[in-house]
């Protein structure tokens, strides 16, 4: 691939901890980000960043957005179902992802990058087997074009509720139970996003 122009990189949930945790690190002179987002967003630090208001179940929306993209990444999910705001592992986490994955199979172009998980404990396995029922539908209908990556806690002093636990599993990696649960820095894991992009292999993409 030729990275002497920018490539266009959309990010689904770019608003969010993750998404806003890639856009932090994505060069702007090698890359022209679009976010797709829920509601409004603006930020003084990332002004180089084109957000897109969208609803994820009208297509029709957002589908010239992906359309000529080098890479669609979807950063969309939640790590637990809240029954009082109605977010569940369907409706947040595995239906946003089969809207793109259903638009993006009739594209020829763009890759379909998802943020996956490696592992984790036994009351994760709800939010585990919702990232792979995605991983099976993005696999079957994008093939080749189908990008995955198995982080495990994501953590980040700008995020508290994380970081302590992903600080503490990550100084415990050389533990066998730790280093299945792989933790990452935010930093860190933009950093192999980025690889990625500039098709460069990284860690993230083999699940341990």
């Amino acid at each position: 691939m030729n990275h002497t122009s920018k490539q266009k990189i959309v990010i689904v949930g770019g608003t969010g901890f993750v998404g806003q945790g890639i856009i932090n690190h994505l060069a702007p002179e090698l890359f022209d980000i679009h976010c797709l987002a829920r509601h409004e967003f603006s930020s003084t630090v990332n002004t180089h960043v084109t957000y897109h208001v969208v609803d994820l179940n009208k297509p029709e929306q957002w589908q010239t957005i992906v359309t000529d993209a080098d890479w669609v990444i979807d950063a969309v999910g939640i790590l637990f179902p809240n029954p009082f705001k109605n977010k569940t592992y369907q409706n947040s986490s595995i239906t946003p992802a089969k809207q793109l994955i259903d638009v993006l199979k009739n594209e020829s172009k763009p890759n379909f990058l998802f943020v996956s998980a490696n592992s984790g404990p036994f009351f994760m396995k709800p939010y585990l087997n919702a990232k792979r029922f995605v991983e099976k539908e993005a696999n079957v209908a994008l093939g080749k074009r189908a990008f995955m990556v198995y982080p495990g806690i994501i953590f980040d002093k700008d995020r508290l509720s994380s970081y302590l636990p992903g600080l503490i599993s990550f100084k415990l990696n050389n533990i066998p139970y730790f280093k299945k649960l792989r933790s990452i820095s935010r930093q860190d894991f933009a950093k192999e996003i980025e690889q990625i992009l500039l098709t460069k292999e990284s860690f993230l993409r083999q699940r341990v």
